[in-house]
This record gives C-alpha cells, structure tokens and sequence, in this order.
C-alpha cells in the first residue's frame, strides 16, 4: 500500500510582478511568470488532497499518481506542471478544490478525482513517463471514466461492459469481465490511434487545430460548463450549431490570425496559455461566450456570422484567461466584491470585480481595431465598423474611469490599474483624434460581447 504523501505548506502569498498583463509590452515574460506561479499552485493543490476526504477504493489510486508526479519532479521540476497544463486535466484539480470544505459534494470530488487520476496517468503513459503500470477497476458506483487528451487526440469513452483498464507507457488495455480468446481486451497503441467502435469502449479522435497548440475540442469534460449566469443561455454545453465543422475552424484561424497580423505579443500569449475552444451553438444576431476561473486554458465561443465578432470574443475570453490565472494567486483588489459600484457593465450596481474582468478584456479588444486602423486593414474603411470601434472607445473609458476611481488594489493589483491608466489615457486620445465632436453610441458591455 503506498504511503500518504507529506502535505506541503499553505500556499503563502506569491509575489506576482504584472506590469502588463492587459497588453505584453516588448515580450511574453509577465504571462509565462505567472503561468508558471498558476501551474504550481495547481500542482500544490492537488498534492494537498485529504486522503480522509476519498473513498477507499479511490485512495490507493491518489497515492500513486501524487508518488509517481512526484518522483518526475525530482527527475525534472518541469514535468507535473506540464502535465497539469492540459485544461482536462487542470479544471478537474480546482473543481476538487471548491468541494473540501464540511459542506462539499464528496461524491463529485470522487467522481473528479478518479477521473483527473486517470487522465494524469493517460498523459503520462502518452509521454512515456510511467515508472510503474496504473490500473482501474469499475465498481457499482465508479464505472471507469472517459479519457481524454488533447497531446494525444483521444476520446475514449468505456462502455458498460468494460471492467479494467491498465495504462502503461506507450499503451492502454480496456478489458471486461473475464479475459479469454472469446472476450478479447481493446489494446491501443498511444502513438497509432484510430477512432474506432469497440464492444467495450468507443475511440475517436475529437481535437482540430486552430493554431499551434490551440485546438478546437469536440470534447469536453468540465464540470461546470452546466452553470451559466448569462440569462439569454442554458449552460455551455458543446454544440456546434449545426454549423459544418469546417465553418467553424475557418472563422476561429481568421480570427487568430487577424490576431497574429495586428497584435502579434497577444497571439503569443495565446499560444502560450489558450489550450482549447469548445464551440457552444450558432446564434445570427447575438455572440454568446464563456470562461471559468477554475478552467484556465479554455474558452467556450458561440459561431456569428460577422468575423470582427469573432475576433473580439477570442481576444476577450483570452483576456479572462489571463487574470483568472492570477486571481488563483491574488485577489488584486482589496474591495473586489464590495461596495457596489455603478457600472458601464450593467444598469444594476456590480462589483468592481466584475468591471475589474470586462475592461481588462476590452481594451486589447481596442488595441486590435486601433491597429487594424492604423495599419489599413480592408475592414477599418468600413462605417459600421468605426460605430463599433466608437462604442468599444467608449465603453472601455467609463469601465476603466469606475475601476480607477473606486479600486483599492493590492500591491500585485496595482501595476494592473497603472498599465489600466496608462491605455486608458492612449484610448483617451485615440477617441479625441478620431471621433471628436461626435456623439458616442448608447451602448453597454453586454450589448457588445453577449457575455459576462
């Protein structure tokens, strides 16, 4: 039986150093700093698991995969946090974390966690990286659950007549109740997988890309892409529209690209922290998306028909992505949550959070048509195209005049509102040179993403 693994220390304070993390200036460094300050917190968080709060049957299984991740970070600090940067994996591990307190759904946090265990060792055999085979049986109340790997392209979902699966580097067995040349196990080579319907599993291969390293996922596992606050939608549950596949791929590359033409650091960034877009739905006249604080490295999109609305929900939901990987470090702002503030967000008082989350999200958004703009981009000629631009203007001024107005940040907050400061007053002067003595559209955050 393995031993418990010695709990580390409280998460102490980290000292986060975010001078740009709205627009990279010059370089990368602040988003892979604070990637690097996230992942091991991730990492700490799932090695702080109480053994006391799983089942029996789910603890053996715990205790080795921790052991194993951590017999590979004294090989190479490095490699359990990229094993942890897959999104499918990561979501999981905070999803555990919300549910340890007297009041949390063990039976979930089981159903996670055997789950995260399994994708871990997945990931691991993928690599290479097992130093011993990892086994899971079916029990009446935990069927083996469904794997999937972006690194690798799978989605394997057991059926009901799967018993046991063992994972070993390079490979997996799924095997069912007895084990003879008249029930044969589904053996899968990591490296050669095909999609495939198996009497004891279904395989396919459910990840497109977008750009390196940023797929388009046709599977999800998040937990809570069920909860939604937005009132115009049901969850983010993965859909595409009845869109054709290919559509959908060719509106995500333009916008990446329109990214990487205009703001070349923010694509950067992309590729460096955006693992996945799940697509949720097609709607002609309102764009609808999503993140999640727990799900860093996902993004959930809904399909429009206007291209520029596109690329302003990918740059806004990657916005999201980028300070809820600070928020697992620090709050950035003392008064976050209260007072209620008047806001260009809402017509109801909101909490500077909230406002703190969109302006963050809008002001690269315009960045990007002030340099479409500049560089002579076909669309910036284009009059609806302005009367957006001019409500964008807009919005981001009265957001940021609220946030710098009423934020008290914390000391890793406050180069967060000076680099707010410093965009506004450029966006101060962009909307002077361009639209003076023009009346500005009546419009609100709402109106112009559908989301938040």
């Amino acid at each position: 039986m393995p031993v418990a693994p010695r709990p580390l220390a409280a998460n102490t304070a980290t000292s986060l150093d975010l001078p740009d993390l709205t627009l990279p200036q010059g370089s990368t460094r602040t988003l892979r700093r604070l990637t690097a300050a996230q992942l091991q917190h991730t990492w700490r968080v799932f090695q702080q698991v109480p053994v006391s709060a799983l089942t029996v049957a789910n603890r053996p299984l715990y205790l080795q995969i921790v052991q194993q991740l951590q017999a590979l970070q004294r090989r190479e600090p490095s490699l359990p946090l990229q094993l942890l940067r897959q999104p499918t994996v990561s979501t999981l591990v905070h999803c555990i974390h919300r549910q340890l307190h007297p009041g949390g759904d063990g039976a979930a946090l089981n159903r996670w966690l055997r789950q995260v265990c399994a994708l871990l060792a997945l990931e691991m055999a993928g690599a290479g990286l097992l130093s011993a085979p990892v086994e899971l049986t079916a029990l009446q109340d935990q069927p083996l659950p469904v794997l999937l790997s972006p690194a690798l392209n799978l989605r394997l979902r057991p059926l009901a007549s799967a018993h046991r699966l063992i994972l070993g580097n390079g490979q997996l067995q799924l095997s069912g109740q007895t084990d003879s040349s008249l029930d044969p196990p589904l053996q899968l080579v990591l490296t050669r997988i095909e999609a495939a319907e198996h009497r004891l599993a279904l395989v396919d291969r459910p990840y497109y890309m977008i750009a390196p390293g940023i797929l388009l996922a046709l599977a999800d596992n998040n937990p809570l892409a069920d909860f939604e606050a937005h009132p115009d939608k049901d969850g983010n549950r993965l859909d595409l529209g009845g869109q054709p596949l290919e559509r959908w791929l060719e509106a995500l590359r333009w916008s990446f690209e329109l990214v990487q033409q205009h703001l070349p650091l923010l694509a950067e960034e992309m590729r460096l922290l955006l693992r996945l877009v799940v697509p949720v739905g097609w709607h002609q006249e309102k764009h609808l998306s999503a993140s999640y604080q727990e799900a860093v490295g996902l993004v959930y999109l809904t399909l429009h028909p206007q291209p520029m609305t596109m690329a302003e929900a990918l740059v806004h939901e990657f916005q999201h992505n980028k300070i809820n990987a600070a928020f697992h470090l620090d709050p950035l702002l003392v008064n976050a949550w209260s007072p209620l503030v008047p806001s260009p967000v809402r017509p109801d008082l909101r909490p500077l959070h909230g406002v703190l989350l969109a302006v963050h999200a809008f002001q690269p958004v315009a960045e990007l048509y002030a340099q479409m703009l500049e560089q002579g981009h076909p669309l910036a000629g284009n009059a609806s195209w302005r009367e957006r631009f001019h409500r964008i203007l807009q919005l981001d001024r009265q957001g940021a005049a609220t946030v710098l107005t009423h934020a008290q940040p914390t000391p890793a907050g406050a180069p967060l509102l000076a680099e707010m400061r410093m965009l506004d007053e450029r966006l101060a002067t962009l909307e002077r040179s361009l639209f003076a003595g023009d009346r500005p559209p009546d419009a609100d955050f709402e109106e112009l993403a559908g989301h938040d």
